[in-house]
C-alpha cells in the first residue's frame, strides 16, 4: 500500500528502487542501527543520476515507528540547510517504511569520533559551529513561519560528510512550533537520548527550544572532553553533572580532551578560546531554562571562538620548545603560593591583569636534569620573592597575543637593566609569568607623593634614568643576531627599583621585534595605549612605531622625575590638555623650566640647603633639561638616539658627582683643619 498525502507525492520512490540501491538490505550495507531500525548506504538512480543515498527502514519486526516515521519525512520535506541532511524520497510500500536521504555520512557520527586525536581544535569547532547554525536554523528562520525543536541532539545524530562538515539528523521526534512561542513550554513526557535530557522537562511537563540547547550544551562538553554523554559503568556515568561540578570548582582542564590538554601546554592552541568555549558550553547547561542562551547569541560566540582559533598563531618552536623547560612552574605550585590567587597577596589589579606578591618555591629545573638519581620531591628549592602577573584572558581578546610577546622577549632578552623572568605557567585556562619582585617598588608609586619623592636625591634620579637608558639602547641596537626592539609603552610604572634605587625595564606586552635588515620602523596601529600622555603623536597619526617613539615616551618620564609629578597631573591638566609635555616645552622655550621643578630638587639647588651632598648641580640639572626637551621633539627625526641620550646624562651625572666629590673634600678638610 503506497501514502495517498498529495504533499509528499513528489518524494515518494518505488520499493523496487530502493531494494535495488541497497542491493536488498545487504548486510555489508548496513552502517547504522537506531531506534527505529538499521540505515543503509547505496547508490540509487533519481532523475537520470546515480546519487548516493542513507536508507532508513524501520524494522517491523517491533512494528511501531509509523509516527516517527512521517514526523521525519514532514521535517525534511521543509528544511533546506547546508548542516541537515537532505530528503531524497521516501518508501511506504508493501509494509515497507523508508526514509531516504543524501549520504552525508562518509566519516561516520560525531559520536566515533570524541576521542580521535586527530581531530584537532579548529576542527572540533568547525562542527560546533556548522551545528549550532542549523539549531539556529531550524528555531530562528522565519521564512518558514514556525520554529522547529529538535528534541534529539546528541553526537549520534550529528553526521560527518568526507570534509568533516557536520549534518544534522534524527528529526523523529522533532515538532513544530510558532515562532512566537519557541520559549513556551510544549507538554510532552520526557523525550531525547539520556544523557542530554533537558532536566526542567520533570518539573514544567514540558519542553521549549531551551530544551534543544541544554542537549547542545551536552555535546560541546562531549566535544572539548573527547567522552560520550553516558557511559553505564562509569562511576561518573552522566557527564553534564560532571563537567557542571568541574567548571564551578575552576578544575575543567582536569577533564578536558588529553590531546587537547597537551596542545595546551606546548602552546599550539588557543587558550582563550577553549575558555570561551567552556564558558558558552556551560551557559548551555544552566538549570533555569531563561538563563540559557538563544542559538543565535550561541552561534555568534562560537563563530568568534572559531575566529580566534583560526587566527592564533603557534609561538616559533625554537623559542618555546624545550628552551624554556626550565622556566616551566606548575600552577598548582602558584596556587599554593598565593592561596589560590587570594585578595591577600594581590596587589594591583587591572582590567587585563592581576599582579601578586609573594614568597615563591619550586624546584631549579635547569639543574635537574644533572642530578641523577634524585627525585623532584627531594631536589632542593629555590626561595624568591617574586610577582606573579596573571594575565585575564576572559576580558581582552590580545591578552594571549600580549602573553606570548612578553614570554619571548624575556626569554630571549639578557640584561642586568631589564626585569628578570623566573618562570612561567601555561596550565588549564591560566596564563602566567612570574618575575623578580622590585624591592622598592616602581618609579610611578612616587611621582606625585612628595614623602616618597624625598627619598630620591637628584644623584638617585639621574642614576634611575641612565639604567633606563642602558635598557632601551640594548633594545635598539646591541641585541643578539641584529634583532631590534621596541618597547612601546614606557612610562613610570615600566622602571622597576631595586635596591640601592638601581631601575630596571619591565612589563613587554606590547613590545615589538624587529627582525635584521628590516626598514627601521614597524606599522603597528593600535587604537588603544596604556598611557596617552606618555606615546608618540607621530605614532599616534601615522601609524609608524620607531625607536624614537620610545625615546618620546622616555623623555616624558624624564620629565615626570625632574617634575615630581605624573604627566597627567591636575596642576598640568589646567594649564594644557596635554599634560605634562606640553607645559614643560612652553616653559623650557620660555627661559621658565624652573617654575616647574620639583620643589625638593630646588632646595637641594639652593644655597640654604641644609646637606651640601644633596644639592643639585645646576650645569646637572641644564644638561638633563636639555636633552629631555630634543627627546619629547614632536616629530621622530627631530629626537635622539638613545646613544646620544646616555651620552648627555652621563655628562649630567659627571657633573652631579663632581660637585659631592668636592663638597665631601671641603668637608673633610675643614674637618682636618
Amino acid at each position: 500500500m503506497t501514502t495517498t498525502i498529495p504533499k509528499f507525492a513528489h518524494l515518494q520512490i518505488p520499493l523496487e528502487d530502493v531494494v535495488k540501491a541497497t542491493d536488498n538490505f545487504h548486510h555489508d550495507n548496513i552502517i547504522g542501527r537506531g531506534g527505529l531500525g538499521h540505515v543503509y548506504k547505496g547508490q540509487l538512480q533519481r532523475s537520470g543520476e546515480l546519487i548516493k543515498i542513507s536508507a532508513l527502514r524501520l524494522d517491523r519486526k517491533h512494528g511501531g515507528g509509523v509516527v516517527e516515521f512521517w514526523t521525519e519525512v514532514s521535517m525534511l520535506s521543509d528544511l533546506k540547510h547546508p548542516n541537515i541532511v537532505s530528503i531524497v524520497g521516501f518508501c511506504d510500500d508493501k509494509h515497507e517504511k523508508i526514509i531516504v536521504t543524501t549520504y552525508e555520512a562518509k566519516n561516520g557520527s560525531l559520536k566515533e569520533h570524541l576521542s580521535n586525536p586527530n581531530l584537532t581544535w579548529t576542527q572540533r569547532l568547525k562542527i560546533c559551529v556548522g551545528v549550532a547554525r542549523a539549531l539556529s536554523y531550524l528555531h530562528c528562520d522565519e521564512g518558514r513561519g514556525y520554529g522547529v525543536i529538535h528534541l534529539n541532539v546528541n553526537s549520534s545524530t550529528i553526521l560527518l560528510d568526507e570534509n568533516w562538515e557536520p549534518k544534522l539528523s534524527g528529526f523523529k521526534v522533532s515538532i513544530k512550533q510558532s515562532l512566537n512561542r519557541m520559549d513556551q513550554v510544549f507538554l510532552s513526557e520526557p523525550i531525547g537520548t539520556i544523557g542530554y535530557i533537558d532536566p526542567e522537562i520533570g518539573k514544567t511537563k514540558g519542553v521549549t527550544c531551551k530544551s534543544d540547547i541544554y542537549a547542545f550544551g551536552v555535546v560541546l562538553f562531549e566535544i572539548l572532553c573527547g567522552r560520550r554523554a553516558y557511559i553505564r559503568n562509569d562511576a561518573n556515568r552522566f557527564l553534564a553533572p560532571l563537567v557542571m561540578q568541574h567548571y564551578e570548582n575552576e578544575t575543567l582542564p582536569d577533564i578536558i580532551h588529553p590531546d587537547l590538554k597537551n596542545q595546551m601546554s606546548g602552546f599550539q592552541i588557543s587558550v582563550r578560546s577553549l575558555r570561551t568555549y567552556s564558558e558558552m558550553a556551560y551557559s548551555c547547561l544552566k538549570e533555569e531554562r531563561s538563563h540559557r542562551p538563544h542559538m543565535l547569541n550561541i552561534v555568534n560566540e562560537l563563530e568568534k571562538v572559531l575566529e580566534k582559533a583560526l587566527k592564533f598563531q603557534p609561538p616559533p618552536p625554537e623559542n618555546f620548545g624545550n628552551n624554556l623547560e626550565h622556566l616551566k612552574i606548575e600552577l598548582d605550585d602558584i596556587k599554593l603560593a598565593t592561596h589560590n590567587f587570594s585578595d591577600t597577596n594581590e596587589i594591583i589589579s587591572s582590567d587585563c591583569y592581576t599582579w601578586y606578591s609573594i614568597e615563591l618555591c619550586h624546584f631549579d629545573k635547569e639543574n635537574a636534569s644533572f642530578i641523577e638519581g634524585i627525585s623532584k620531591s627531594k631536589l632542593f628549592k629555590r626561595h624568591d620573592a617574586v610577582v606573579i602577573k596573571r594575565f585575564l584572558l576572559e576580558v581582552d581578546e590580545l591578552e594571549e597575543e600580549l602573553f606570548f610577546t612578553e614570554l619571548e622577549v624575556l626569554a630571549s632578552v639578557k640584561h642586568h637593566n631589564i626585569v628578570t623572568l623566573i618562570g612561567f605557567c601555561v596550565e588549564g585556562f591560566e596564563m602566567i609569568l612570574v618575575t623578580e619582585k622590585f624591592s622598592n617598588g616602581s618609579l610611578g608609586d612616587y611621582l606625585g607623593n612628595a614623602k616618597k619623592m624625598h627619598n630620591l636625591t637628584w644623584e638617585k634620579r639621574l642614576k634611575i634614568c641612565i639604567d633606563g637608558v642602558h635598557a632601551l639602547n640594548y633594545l635598539h641596537y646591541e641585541m643578539a643576531d641584529k634583532k631590534m626592539m621596541i618597547h612601546s609603552d614606557i612610562d613610570p610604572f615600566r622602571f622597576g627599583l631595586y635596591e640601592n634605587w638601581r631601575a630596571k625595564i619591565q612589563d613587554f606586552e606590547l613590545a615589538v621585534f624587529l627582525p635584521p635588515n628590516q626598514k627601521d620602523e614597524a606599522l603597528c596601529k593600535r587604537t588603544y595605549f596604556k598611557s596617552t600622555w606618555h606615546v608618540d603623536p607621530e605614532y599616534v597619526k601615522t601609524g609608524k612605531l620607531k625607536r624614537e617613539s620610545d625615546v618620546y615616551s622616555f623623555g616624558v618620564v624624564m620629565f615626570e622625575i625632574l617634575c615630581g609629578r605624573r604627566a597627567q597631573d591636575q596642576i598640568y591638566l589646567k594649564q594644557s590638555e596635554k599634560g605634562l609635555v606640553h607645559v614643560a616645552r612652553q616653559n623650557f622655550s620660555n627661559g621658565t623650566i624652573e617654575d616647574i621643578i620639583d620643589p625638593i630638587l630646588k632646595e637641594e639647588t639652593g644655597k640654604q640647603s641644609h646637606s651640601p651632598i644633596r644639592r643639585a648641580n645646576k650645569d646637572s640639572l641644564y644638561t638633563f633639561l636639555k636633552v629631555a626637551n630634543q627627546c619629547v621633539a614632536e616629530t621622530q627625526d627631530q629626537r635622539p638616539t638613545m646613544k646620544a641620550v646616555l651620552n648627555e646624562l652621563e655628562k649630567a651625572l659627571v657633573f652631579q658627582v663632581s660637585q659631592v666629590c668636592l663638597c665631601l673634600c671641603v668637608i673633610i678638610g675643614c674637618i682636618l683643619s
